[in-house]
């Protein structure tokens, strides 16, 4: 692995919001500190947190969907 000295900048693939009136894509920031930021493509606010934050808030949700899962599919083994 290479650690990071300055600021990387990748644009995602698609537009993914819609934002005054244009369709824009995100800006994912990979920023020494172990910082990422988003921010959308042509605006200045950047949205940064810590990379563990953002793998922690990550986990919680691949947790939460995995609950909803398991609850539906016994739900529906219930109705059968």
């Amino acid at each position: 692995m290479t650690e990071l000295n300055k600021p990387l900048s990748r644009r995602a693939r698609s537009t993914t919001i819609r934002y005054r009136k244009k369709d824009r894509r995100i800006v994912v920031i990979l920023e020494p500190g172990d910082v990422i930021g988003m921010r959308l493509e042509g605006t200045r606010q950047v949205y940064r947190a810590g990379i563990d934050s953002v793998y922690r808030q990550m986990a919680h949700w691949h947790a939460d969907a995995e609950r909803l899962r398991k609850k539906k599919t016994k739900q529906n083994k219930g109705e059968q």
